[in-house]
């Protein structure tokens, strides 16, 4: 059982509105900046399977196929089954070796990702090899990332900062559009390996999460960490020291009575055995429905299927502009439309955009069915090819606001300190694989079912995805840590 006493909330940390936060604003954004990575193994597939496709010729009297339809469907769907699997050990590897080391260690597997796709040509097994190595990482990264931004933030700018992850994200897939638009397959992928050997080497000289340090009794390094975040000319100002003491208190407050680290049971065991210490109306369990709940609407909403497949999307749907130019665009207007949050979320809040985002992308879903079945009825109406591009880059503009960001930073914010690290893993493991099968089964749903019933489908989901913020998630907008787990206890 959680222990009675979390709900003992102490007053809050005096804010010192004098404190610098471009600190903090660096070490996320340099810290997501493998989620930049990650972003470009999801756009790679963009444009690198339809230049996979085409034959080519090696010689005047040889011609060398191109991989089949099936073949580029898993090279597609590789990478976020191998990001499933690297969630699984990543809570604990974070736990283990601390947020920043396991980031930085990263970047080495991704290069090699890379620099696998670069030699593979058209090696089915080598491209299959090394699309599951970058989902690996991927899969890594998008648990340590959203725990460090978590806790290096104040609470005033805590939303603002956890935005960073999807922004990044939305940087590399824009990146490796726009290297697929203006340089040849080869050239591209030799431009994707720039962008690991560039996060290790700028986020090489941030420092470690101060809550992570103080877990491990590492009291001297967290205040050295936590007076560089917060801008500190005094290292021993007695903010630091409040902010210090905070932190302290919610991580001895927040442990769970059977630890997930203090023995030498085996991993699977200790989060069995937490399991069972956690009851159905704890704070934690209410946490993980929440979180499990989001991810899964965040995948089966289609988001990962439009990224994906963008070009073919803008090809079936008789698009009048040039459909790699689309694709672009949709870039663009994804990277642009994830920067509103980081000025609204901790104004408005995280329920009301999710609740809007969701309602949004039912929209834009519904606009493509009608679009399709226009098109199958042979019904042809001035300006309708537009529909596709306006219709796309509305939902990604609705997907950007919330169901894409807001999921990841709201996931440490609902948890205690002692579940952030396992609850993390489940969750990005789900997401992972929920992306693997709607990655996978796009392509195969769209031609069994038909583009109408495809997005249909996800329409439906949009729909009861709305319905289940409105009903479910609570609003985390400028609430402590241990005020967000009495709303969740119901004290």
């Amino acid at each position: 059982m959680e222990q009675m006493e979390i709900c003992d909330v102490q007053p809050k940390v005096k804010i010192d509105r004098g404190r610098k936060i471009w600190p903090q604003h660096l070490a996320a954004s340099l810290a997501t900046l493998s989620a930049a990575c990650a972003g470009a193994v999801d756009g790679w597939t963009a444009a690198g399977i339809p230049h996979l496709e085409q034959a080519y010729n090696l010689t005047d009297n040889i011609t060398v196929p191109g991989i089949t339809y099936d073949e580029g469907s898993w090279i597609g769907s590789l990478s976020p089954l191998g990001s499933l699997v690297g969630a699984i050990p990543a809570g604990y590897l974070a736990n283990l070796m601390g947020r920043r080391l396991l980031m930085l260690i990263m970047a080495a597997p991704m290069f090699l990702g890379w620099v696998m796709i670069i030699f593979a040509d058209k090696s089915i097994l080598v491209l299959y090899t090394a699309r599951f190595i970058l989902g690996f990482t991927c899969g890594i990264i998008t648990v340590a990332s959203p725990l460090y931004s978590e806790e290096i933030a104040e609470v005033r700018i805590r939303g603002a900062l956890g935005v960073y992850l999807d922004l990044m994200f939305n940087v590399g897939i824009l990146y490796v559009y726009v290297v697929g638009a203006v340089l040849p397959y080869l050239w591209m992928s030799i431009a994707s390996t720039m962008l690991p050997l560039l996060f290790a080497v700028t986020f090489f000289w941030m420092p470690e999460s101060p809550i992570y340090l103080l877990s491990k009794d590492q009291i001297e390094e967290a205040e050295k960490s936590l007076s560089w975040l917060r801008g500190a000319d005094n290292q021993s100002s007695a903010s630091i020291e409040d902010e210090l003491k905070e932190m302290q208190s919610f991580i001895k407050r927040n442990k769970v009575s059977i630890s997930v680290s203090g023995d030498q049971t085996s991993l699977p065991v200790k989060i069995i055995n937490v399991f069972k210490s956690i009851s159905v109306t704890s704070a934690t369990m209410k946490a993980m429905n929440i979180i499990f709940g989001l991810m899964t609407l965040r995948q089966l909403c289609g988001m990962n299927a439009v990224l994906a497949y963008t070009v073919n999307i803008f090809e079936e749907a008789g698009s009048s502009l040039d459909p790699h130019l689309c694709t672009v665009i949709v870039g663009i207007i994804q990277l642009i439309s994830t920067c509103i949050p980081s000025f609204i979320v901790d104004c408005i809040g995280r329920r009301i955009l999710l609740i809007i985002s969701g309602a949004g992308m039912g929209v834009c879903l519904l606009l493509m069915v009608i679009r399709f079945y226009l098109l199958n009825q042979g019904i042809e109406i001035t300006l309708m090819g537009w529909l596709p591009l306006i219709a796309v880059n509305l939902y990604i503009v609705a997907c950007s606001i919330g169901f894409g960001p807001l999921p990841w930073f709201m996931m440490p914010e609902l948890l205690s300190n002692e579940a952030k690290s396992w609850v993390s893993s489940i969750a990005v493991c789900l997401n992972w694989a929920l992306a693997f099968l709607v990655t996978k089964f796009f392509p195969i749903m769209i031609n069994d079912m038909g583009p109408e019933a495809t997005y249909g489908t996800f329409f439906i989901i949009c729909l009861l995805g709305t319905i289940f913020v409105m009903i479910f998630v609570p609003e985390t907008k400028g609430k402590t840590r241990e005020e967000i787990l009495c709303q969740l206890s119901g004290k």
